[in-house]
């Protein structure tokens, strides 16, 4: 599986991990191979001159058992062999005895100079060896034994092993620090969005800040934001505007409305058709109204954005809830069923909204309730749970999916298919919270056997429920 940071950082950091590592390694590899190139250039020029002296001593000896090659140090040797290949003088003395070439090597260096490494020292020991013709048409050999060298490439390239890693290691961690500077003023705009955002609702206009010392870019990013952030807070005025004017414009004309038919029906006889009309015409501007104040709701309740980050006390908002529910219950006629209410937990948001999605659930199970409605606030260090349980017909299953859309209908009065709007209110508020809606019906999903509705809204941070 390929690893790839979640951050901007991490992955800036990453990228300049892998670039810091590939070019130490190719510097690394570079300073070895030129490292090695120069100590076999100098150890080549050792040999060069070392021949041309024994070259030049094999041509003025006076006789074969008088040519005593010179060493300058304990790790040169070299040899003299006739046209035959056979040892002519050897130094050290050991070299006398065994011939440092092969046959092959021996007839090239009869016609040109060669360079060989070979483990064929006077101990054994890996060498380089020079070989070229003398005037005499024999071979001289001279070479040194190659152990300082390798051991100096050795402590070089361990040198490189621990020191680029580090080094690449430190850069890394440089590197880091630079991506967090870079980026500082991006995640200051950021917090800055956050803050726009939650304080929009309460119309608090606030702007990114332009950060001066940060790049054009970053500048022009910061600008070009707060422009868009303008054209967004006057959207929004605009449409609080609209439902300010829509607001008035629909009560207004609600309210004639009811008031013309109830002097009308003040005038008319009970249990004539004219008072039947007038009572059913009645119904309908109550469900308009009740529909138009619904609408509103849901408007305002989308366009004003996060809830406030302040603790509330759950129960307390459901204690008020349920009172408020039961007192609009109870003007209506016939027995109202039980309400009951458990436990407690703290959230985080706005206790007003949240009383007024309670209000709502708990009002819808009232009206399919047969005999109780239960409500249960329980919560623990990231959620406070509530829900709402009724004793009444339930969802219809081919609904649970889609209930919190606007104007889903249900298939028969008697069940909780007209609820969509005021679960779309629900919803709407639950969602400013950061919270999840969740429908369905007791014991299992068939209809009848009771609807629950709950509610997830975030607990405060560090809360101890």
């Amino acid at each position: 599986m390929r690893f790839r940071p979640r951050t901007l950082r991490g992955r800036l950091t990453l990228l300049f991990a892998v670039v810091t590592l590939a070019l130490s390694l190719l510097v690394g590899l570079l300073v070895d191979v030129q490292y090695r190139s120069a100590l076999t250039s100098a150890v080549d020029q050792g040999l060069e001159t070392r021949l041309v002296a024994a070259v030049q001593q094999v041509e003025h000896a006076s006789s074969a058992s008088t040519l005593q090659p010179a060493l300058p140090d304990a790790e040169a040797f070299a040899q003299v062999l006739d046209a035959n290949g056979d040892i002519v003088a050897g130094a050290p003395r050991k070299l006398r005895r065994q011939t440092v070439l092969t046959e092959a090597q021996f007839r090239e260096a009869l016609r040109h100079r060669i360079h060989v490494d070979a483990d064929t020292g006077p101990r054994g020991e890996h060498v380089r060896l020079l070989a070229g013709p003398s005037k005499s048409g024999g071979v001289v050999v001279v070479g040194t034994a190659l152990e300082e060298v390798t051991s100096a490439q050795h402590r070089l390239e361990l040198a490189l092993g621990i020191g680029l890693p580090l080094l690449a290691a430190l850069v890394t961690l440089v590197g880091w620090f630079i991506a967090g500077a870079a980026l500082r003023p991006v995640q200051e705009m950021i917090q800055d969005a956050d803050v726009i955002s939650a304080r929009s609702a309460r119309q608090l206009r606030r702007r990114l800040t332009v950060p001066d010392s940060a790049g054009e870019e970053l500048i022009d990013l910061a600008t070009t934001l707060n422009r868009m952030l303008e054209r967004i807070e006057n959207a929004i005025e605009h449409e609080r505007e609209f439902l300010d004017d829509a607001s008035h414009e629909l009560r207004t004309p609600i309210a004639i409305a009811r008031g013309e038919l109830e002097l009308a029906r003040m005038q008319v006889t009970d249990g004539s058709d004219t008072a039947t009309s007038l009572d059913s015409a009645l119904e309908e501007v109550d469900r308009l109204e009740h529909l138009a104040s619904s609408l509103l709701v849901l408007a305002r309740t989308r366009a004003a954005g996060p809830a406030p980050d302040r603790t509330i006390e759950v129960r307390e908002s459901v204690d008020r809830a349920v009172q408020d529910a039961l007192a609009v219950r109870g003007t209506g006629t016939g027995r109202l069923p039980r309400v009951r209410v458990e436990g407690h937990a703290s959230a985080r948001g706005d206790s007003q909204a949240v009383e007024r999605a309670v209000r709502n659930l708990v009002e819808n199970s009232l009206r399919h309730a047969r005999a109780e409605v239960t409500v249960t606030v329980t919560g623990d260090r990231e959620h406070a749970v509530l829900v709402v349980a009724d004793d009444g017909p339930g969802f219809p299953a081919e609904l649970l999916a889609q209930e919190v859309d606007r104007f889903t209908p249900g298939d028969s009065p008697e069940t909780h298919g007209g609820a969509g709007l005021g679960l779309a209110i629900v919803d709407a508020i639950v969602r400013a919270h950061d919270g999840t809606l969740v429908l369905r019906n007791g014991g299992d999903t068939d209809a009848g056997s009771g609807a629950v509705v709950e509610l997830r809204l975030p607990a405060p941070s560090g809360a101890h429920l």
